[in-house]
């Protein structure tokens, strides 16, 4: 089934299960001449509008009026489909190798206080890029070196070569490939010597979060899962890719007449 052909359902024009083609109607509830199946058209369109509304980034309270829904239901929906995406990176997720990027950030917590390293309130996130390739993104509980050297291990392949900053957790990094750390007062921009691809993920994805208003801790990996969704698969329509997933292959619930 195409976007087309959705809307063509969505809009009552085609049945939901037989595809016969129904009559025009203003009623919430369709039916269809055929089975007799039935089907509810303002939940199908809220639904779509609000999928939309997603891809396009748009916050859940800001769709819910938009939509003309209430915001648990926009929120109930955002929730789903973000899990679906954090199903989608995990599908994805493959050893890294090659010429890669690491560093990590800090995420949330208020911006009084100390930031960075260590910042109290803060969710602290690792990354790796992989040059002209995906970006891997895990929420780690601190940044110490037993802890980085163990998902570095997993995520990546023993060989490569691994740009840096000169933060001493990475030290041992030279016994699973070669390591390049890089001092970005002497060296930082200069030939393959930089983290700037990584640093260029962090970006995008704090311009994401700032538009959420703040996440609690438990349920930040799955706005992490998103952010890594979407910057993995920046060049391609993003709306298709939802529905392919979301949409087309949901089941609807038939209400027998």
């Amino acid at each position: 089934m195409t976007l087309d052909e959705y809307e063509r359902h969505l809009l009552g024009h085609l049945c939901w299960w037989c595809h016969h083609a129904t009559h025009r109607s203003s009623a919430r509830q369709r039916q269809c001449p055929g089975c007799r199946a039935k089907w509810s058209y303002h939940r199908r369109k809220t639904e779509w509008e609000l999928l939309r509304a997603f891809a396009f980034s748009t916050t859940a309270h800001h769709a819910a009026r938009v939509v003309r829904c209430s915001y648990p239901t926009a929120h109930a929906a955002y929730t789903r489909f973000r899990l679906t995406l954090q199903a989608m990176t995990d599908e994805e997720k493959r050893p890294l190798l090659g010429a890669l990027e690491l560093d990590e950030s800090y995420f949330g917590g208020k911006r009084k206080g100390k930031r960075g390293r260590g910042a109290a309130g803060k969710v602290a996130v690792f990354g790796i890029l992989e040059r002209a390739g995906r970006v891997y993104t895990v929420a780690v509980p601190n940044c110490q070196k037993e802890t980085l050297m163990a998902k570095i291990e997993a995520a990546t392949v023993k060989g490569s070569v691994f740009y840096t900053d000169e933060f001493a957790s990475y030290q041992d990094l030279k016994r699973h490939g070669k390591h390049v750390p890089i001092d970005h007062q002497e060296t930082f921009g200069i030939g393959a010597a930089h983290i700037n691809g990584i640093e260029g993920f962090w970006s995008f994805a704090k311009r994401l979060y700032r538009h959420v208003h703040g996440v609690e801790p438990g349920n930040f990996p799955l706005y992490l899962a998103e952010y890594e969704f979407r910057y993995n698969h920046r060049g391609e329509h993003l709306m298709t890719l939802l529905y392919d997933r979301l949409i087309r292959d949901a089941v609807p619930t038939r209400n027998q007449p």
